[in-house]
């Protein structure tokens, strides 16, 4: 193998599995691979911290390896992290989808791999979300870790995709210096580990573990891209519940479809809930989705709105907050709402740069690539 002895860091959490349920970490130690360090994500390496919260630094109880985080003070891992290093290995379960910041957290390591001239490894695994493109693309000035890159919202692709893509478009700062390109690729660059028999065009549904605390079920993966601009809104996305991103509602939300009713509690993906206490009206979203969707259903957030605009209440009287426009990538969504822009006319607004970010990811393919006119495919359950 060629990791053997090899000094490595790890960009790993909970989601880092073999089929036979080993971690990935465990796996490589018992292979005389010389892991150094386990660089951690939002959530943290085991994957129970909350969506937002600060992970910090601390050591693995079961290997003593050094635990770092790049979801706390640091984004990007500094140099002193790679000193020494033969290589850096990123295996983390993604869900395919712009807001959700593992992605991000990918881009800043291959730019901090770039700079130090230490290849990466990228062990990919299968996009549950991979069957289809849809969503505005990121507008300069609105990047952060919840959107950094001119991609949709959906944008169809594995890691070792979007890795290759990040690095080929020269979209870090270290990747449009030419002479640590080479420096970089003579050292091994970027090798994808690619999925065995997977294909875009096929709905990926089977995770050992959930990838992230409230991504409990496909059902609330599949209805993440279209429930999570919520969070950016005085609208709850059943954080608190049994059944996040499967429903969402708020204590105002009362009228005519808005019959389901939850009350968000404490729970071990959400500390402090919105709402938490308090009974909330809402929607509940079907937790046996058979069929895979094909695009953002965005129907709620507009009817949300428009329901808010109607019915102002004393404890909702803003509908959007700060994060809304970062979820958003733009003030584009925003500003279509408070016009009051029709679903269907919102969707025509970014077809045609959809169209051209189409064709630049299929530049990368590692496997039969998405086709955004591609019908729907029942989930084998």
């Amino acid at each position: 193998m060629k990791l053997t002895e090899k000094a490595v860091a790890v960009v790993a959490n909970g989601t880092s599995l073999l089929p036979n349920g080993t971690h990935t970490v465990d796996h490589l130690i018992s292979l005389s691979v010389d892991v150094q360090q386990v660089w951690a994500p939002e959530h943290g390496f085991r994957g129970d911290a909350d969506a937002g919260e600060h992970v910090e630094d601390g050591r693995d109880p079961k290997t003593g390896i050094p635990i770092k985080s790049l979801y706390g003070k640091t984004k990007r891992p500094p140099m002193d992290w790679l000193e020494g290093l033969d290589w850096v290995i990123y295996d983390i379960q993604d869900v395919g989808v712009r807001f959700y910041t593992y992605s991000t957290t990918l881009s800043y390591v291959i730019d901090a791999c770039v700079e130090a001239g230490v290849p990466l490894m990228i062990m990919d695994r299968g996009n549950p979300n991979g069957h289809y493109i849809d969503g505005p693309i990121l507008k300069p000035d609105f990047e952060s870790m919840v959107g950094l890159h001119p991609i949709p919202v959906v944008h169809g692709l594995t890691m070792g995709e979007y890795g290759s893509m990040v690095y080929g478009e020269r979209w870090m700062p270290a990747t449009e210096n030419e002479e640590w390109r080479i420096a970089f690729e003579k050292k091994g660059g970027i090798e994808v580990i690619r999925c065995k028999g997977y294909s875009h065009n096929e709905v990926f549904s089977e995770f050992q573990v959930p990838p992230s605390p409230n991504l409990r079920s496909i059902e609330a993966i599949w209805h993440y891209p279209s429930l999570c601009y919520f969070e950016g809104t005085p609208i709850s996305c059943g954080r608190g519940t049994d059944a996040p991103f499967t429903r969402f509602g708020a204590t105002w939300l009362d009228g005519e479809g808005y019959n389901h009713r939850f009350t968000p509690a404490p729970d071990h993906g959400s500390k402090y809930p919105k709402f938490q206490g308090k009974e909330c009206g809402g929607v509940q979203l079907s937790q046996d989705v058979t069929t895979a969707p094909k695009e953002i259903n965005w129907k709620y957030l507009f009817n949300a709105y428009a329901y808010w605009k109607e019915n102002t209440r004393a404890e909702a009287p803003e509908f959007f907050n700060a994060f809304f426009k970062k979820l958003a990538g733009s003030y584009e969504l925003q500003q279509a709402l408070e016009s009051g822009m029709s679903v269907q006319d919102w969707i025509k607004t970014y077809q045609e740069e959809l169209d051209v970010y189409e064709q630049m990811a299929s530049q990368y393919p590692f496997y039969p690539a998405v086709i955004r006119t591609w019908d729907k495919v029942p989930c084998e359950k």
